[in-house]
């Protein structure tokens, strides 16, 4: 599984379809920049992380003690406009957008800003055009076409476009809208990402398409799909359209795709209903915990999102998590430590890691459980306040709503069909088709 910062590359091996109207695979690359070599899959199958000589306990602010966002490597614009950007990969968003010259504020990035003048093919959209949809955007005045962007902790805002968006080979994925920010007010983005592509769902019917993701990446495909190694520097593959495995139904196990609640909700939305560790259910844990609260923003219900390392889970759900988890170790003498970040840590001792235990979310259908195994369920890092041995932390944090994050759907398949409203899942070995970072 790719933790830490990743890019999306093309993938040109023999036997994958490069068709952008059929279908298409990107590949996922560790962007070994970011990851400073603190990072690391052992042998036994845990991620670790280890101690930056760089930083001390005595910092004012804790380092980095968590994986970061899937992103995608994408070209943007042709002719002397056109540049590399680094965007992160967003499951809830229903566009692509990046920050454009002039852009006030701006958050920090790794490369320079997009700057729409110099790209020929570079397009604004018009307000009064039926690409500029009154559910997402906003007529101006000068008959430009305004986006606003809240998602995820963020408040970006800017025009909306047409541009060409093309692989690193040199393919041309077509023409795509894409958001123009000139005010990023907040953007959490590591001083790394220029923006987000997004996943998400466009809700029907839509003006300018009568198939759904015309406006993210998948680009009118109606399915898409992934499976996330479980190894640092491996490179896997995000798949669109006829480049999706097709399913072998015995083996998957697939839960329905909820309405979005509102026009501007891009995100999947899923019911789980329960939640087990190990071979135990948790009944203190209910369905309600997990019930979506009208159409407020990011309250409430469960969705999945492979933009968000780690698995968020509603508050009153992961506090019953916790302690039974907590309470379960204690019975075998584990000793529990404080940790920047995390709600629970134990030290790593070889007994307390062969009782780490594996955690099952329960989804409405009948069958369609995902099993999270104790090696993407806890996270091993040094003690940097003993400075001496290791600990391993629940790779969870509480929240407003529940997250299903990348690192608990590691080694398993995820096939999106938009079309019929479900999400298929079945483990497997997704190293299986990644190839080795040199």
């Amino acid at each position: 599984m790719h933790h830490l910062s990743l890019a999306i590359a093309d993938h040109t091996t023999r036997g994958f379809n490069t068709s952008s109207k059929a279908g298409f695979s990107l590949q996922l690359v560790t962007n070994e920049e970011l990851l400073d070599h603190t990072v690391r899959r052992g042998s036994d199958g845990f991620l670790y992380f280890r101690h930056s000589l760089r930083a001390s306990v005595s910092d004012a602010k804790p380092p980095p003690r968590r994986p970061r966002p899937l992103g995608t490597s994408v070209y943007v614009g042709t002719g002397n406009g056109r540049g590399q950007f680094l965007l992160k990969v967003d499951a809830t968003s229903i566009m692509m957008w990046l920050q454009c010259e002039p852009c006030r504020p701006q958050a920090q990035q790794g490369r320079p800003l997009f700057v729409p003048r110099d790209s020929p093919s570079f397009v604004a959209v018009h307000g009064a055009s039926g690409g500029c949809d009154r559910r997402f955007f906003t007529p101006l005045p000068n008959n430009l076409c305004a986006f606003h962007y809240t998602g995820n902790g963020n408040r970006v805002n800017g025009i909306l476009a047409r541009d060409h968006v093309t692989r690193q080979d040199g393919v041309d994925l077509g023409v795509i809208f894409i958001g123009c920010a000139h005010n990023s007010v907040i953007f959490r983005n590591d001083g790394i990402y220029a923006g987000v592509v997004g996943l998400g769902r466009v809700p029907q019917p839509s003006p300018v398409s009568s198939q759904p993701h015309v406006l993210g990446m998948a680009h009118g495909h109606t399915s898409f799909s992934y499976c996330l190694s479980g190894e640092t520097n491996r490179q896997g593959l995000l798949r669109f359209g006829t480049d999706v495995p097709v399913l072998h139904t015995s083996r998957y196990r697939t839960t329905r795709i909820l309405p979005a609640l509102h026009a501007q909700d891009g995100a999947y939305h899923v019911s789980l209903v329960g939640v087990s560790l190990g071979a135990h259910i948790l009944d203190a844990v209910r369905p309600e915990m997990f019930g979506r609260r009208g159409e407020d923003v990011g309250e409430g219900g469960c969705i999945i999102d492979i933009g968000t390392p780690l698995t968020v889970m509603a508050q009153e759900a992961y506090s019953v998590v916790e302690e039974a988890v907590w309470s379960e170790l204690q019975r075998h003498g584990a000793e529990r430590v404080e940790q920047h970040d995390y709600g629970l840590c134990v030290r790593a001792t070889e007994a307390t890691k062969r009782r780490l235990p594996s955690m099952s979310l329960h989804f409405a259908e009948e069958e369609a459980t995902l099993v999270v195994s104790p090696k993407h369920l806890f996270l091993i890092m040094d003690d940097m306040y003993k400075k001496a041995g290791q600990i391993a932390c629940l790779a969870m944090r509480p929240g407003r709503r529940t997250v299903i994050g990348a690192l608990q759907q590691v080694d398993t398949r995820f096939v999106f069909d938009l079309e019929g409203d479900r999400i298929s899942f079945a483990p497997e070995s997704c190293t299986k088709e990644t190839t080795l970072v040199v």
